[in-house]
C-alpha cells in the first residue's frame, strides 16, 4: 500500500510538470533579430522591451538629425562671416583661418552623417582667392538648403557633393593662404 501511494505521488508530481511545461508559452520559431549595430549588443538598453528599445532609437535618431542641422546652420554661418571678413579685408585673418578650420569639420561631420567619403577634386580648376571663398559659401548655402528640405530618412548626393566641395576649397585657401605668407 505504501508503495502504491509512492508511486502514485511521484506519477502526480510528474504529470503536473508536464502539465505546466504544456501551459507555458513556447518561444517563437523565429530566428532572433539581428541587431545591425554592436553599440546596441553592449549597451545597457539592450535588456529593455523591444518597443521601448525602439521608441529610444527613433529618440536617438532624431536628436542627431537636429545636431547635424545645427552644424549645418553653423557651417553656413562661418562660411559667410569669412566670405564677408575676405571681402572687406582683401584678405584672410587668422580668425578667419580658425573659422575656415571649423568649417572643414563640419563639413566632414555632415559627410559621414550622409554616409558619404570624402573625394578629392582632382580637377585643377585655376581659381582665385575670392572665388574659393564664394565658392565655399555658395556650397555650404546649398547643403543648408538642401538639408532644410529633407527629412532625416533621406540620403541627398548633393549634400554629399557639396560638403566634398566645401572640403575641397578649405584644402585650397589653407594652401593658398600659407604660399602668401
Amino acid at each position: 500500500m505504501v508503495m502504491r501511494l509512492l508511486w502514485l505521488s511521484v506519477w502526480l508530481i510528474l504529470s503536473s510538470f508536464a502539465a505546466v511545461a504544456q501551459t507555458k508559452p513556447q518561444p517563437s520559431p523565429d530566428p532572433p533579430r539581428k541587431v545591425r549595430d554592436e553599440h546596441w549588443q553592449n549597451s545597457p538598453d539592450s535588456g529593455l522591451p523591444d518597443e521601448m528599445r525602439k521608441r529610444m532609437e527613433v529618440e536617438r535618431a532624431e536628436t542627431d538629425h537636429r545636431k547635424i542641422l545645427e552644424d549645418v546652420d553653423k557651417l553656413n554661418e562661418l562660411s559667410s562671416e569669412v566670405a564677408r571678413g575676405y571681402h572687406e579685408r582683401g584678405k584672410l585673418s587668422n580668425e578667419d583661418l580658425k573659422r575656415v578650420t571649423t568649417i572643414e569639420k563640419l563639413a566632414k561631420h555632415v559627410l559621414n552623417h550622409t554616409l558619404g567619403d570624402e573625394v578629392e577634386d582632382k580637377s585643377q580648376k585655376p581659381l582665385t582667392m575670392a572665388e574659393a571663398v564664394d565658392q565655399m559659401k555658395t556650397a555650404a548655402g546649398n547643403i543648408k538648403q538642401t538639408m532644410k528640405a529633407e527629412t532625416r530618412f533621406e540620403v541627398s548626393a548633393v549634400v554629399i557633393a557639396n560638403s566634398n566641395e566645401v572640403i575641397n576649397l578649405v584644402h585650397f585657401i589653407k594652401r593658398s593662404h600659407n604660399k602668401t605668407d
